[in-house]
């Protein structure tokens, strides 16, 4: 799968924003942001209202407490709706402020469903060529919910998230490379990146053994020749652990990573707690 987002005016696809009922973390509006400019794409902020709290609101029991503890006040569908729609408005003007100043086309939405299911009919919608962007720090807690964005989104061809330490979007763009049929695509997208001329790619070479290690230097240094403005690191004693790479990547100080789903630093069964921790840039994260 390669990395695309469809131009805006395509109608082929776009940035599919999710937003929540949660403040939206500011790296993860400029990765989105970032994309979009990257591809000449459009924006679409998806707000996905929590169909979960309108129910919870409808028992007896439900009450709305206050800051300090001292006031309580009873809950109802009909107001925690309203409230809910009033939020999300909120938060999508923003995005389209946002949105404004970095000369990026905008629409928004808001539907009240199960956030996957959301994300899947918004990329159907106009797919295949959608990137999924996450307003919410992601919690390694709920790795399984980008399994199932991966299989039940089909019209994505990627998603960006950040975690919790996010810090900034600046700094070297940063290919991590496990599969060397995907160093091809990681670095056009990578390069599509770059703000300013004199930039440069850094591919991340991982391997879990030093045979391999070796095997995918020859190969980079073949498929890259004399081309100016990449330049590639290996990690050949990383040994299998998404946590040495993290590390690495957090070292290098990197201001946007390129990665693919399933392999060692994100993999599709294994603890993302090292990416929680370690990562402070965007990630934008390929099938």
């Amino acid at each position: 799968m390669i990395l695309h987002v469809a131009e805006a005016g395509e109608q082929r696809g776009r940035v599919v924003l999710q937003l929540t009922s949660n403040e939206p973390n500011p790296v993860a509006l400029q990765a989105a942001l970032r994309i979009a400019q990257a591809f000449r794409s459009e924006i679409e902020s998806l707000f996905v209202e929590d169909h979960q709290l309108v129910e919870l609101a409808s028992f007896p029991f439900a009450r709305e407490v206050s800051l300090s503890g001292r006031r309580t006040r009873a809950l109802s569908p009909e107001s925690m709706a309203r409230e809910m729609h009033l939020m999300a408005q909120a938060i999508s003007r923003r995005v389209e402020l946002l949105a404004r100043a970095a000369e990026v086309p905008c629409r928004r939405r808001i539907v009240r469903d199960e956030p996957v299911r959301a994300l899947a009919e918004a990329c159907a919608e106009h797919g295949p060529w959608n990137v999924v962007a996450f307003a919410d720090a992601f919690n390694p807690a709920n790795r399984e919910a980008l399994r199932q964005v991966f299989e039940q989104v089909t019209g994505t061809t990627g998603l960006v998230l950040v975690g919790p330490g996010a810090k900034r979007c600046d700094g070297p763009i940063v290919a991590a490379v496990e599969d060397m049929g995907r160093l091809e695509p990681m670095l056009r997208s990578a390069q599509r990146l770059l703000r300013e001329e004199g930039e440069e790619v850094t591919l991340l070479l991982i391997a879990d053994d030093e045979y391999k290690g070796q095997w995918m230097e020859s190969q980079a240094r073949l498929a890259l020749g004399d081309m100016p403005g990449v330049s590639f690191i290996s990690a050949f004693d990383a040994r299998g652990s998404g946590a040495v790479v993290a590390e690495l990547l957090r070292r290098m100080r990197a201001g946007f990573v390129i990665a693919q789903f399933g392999g060692i630093l994100v993999p599709e069964d294994g603890d993302l707690r090292h990416l929680a921790s370690g990562l402070e840039c965007p990630m934008f994260l390929m099938r």
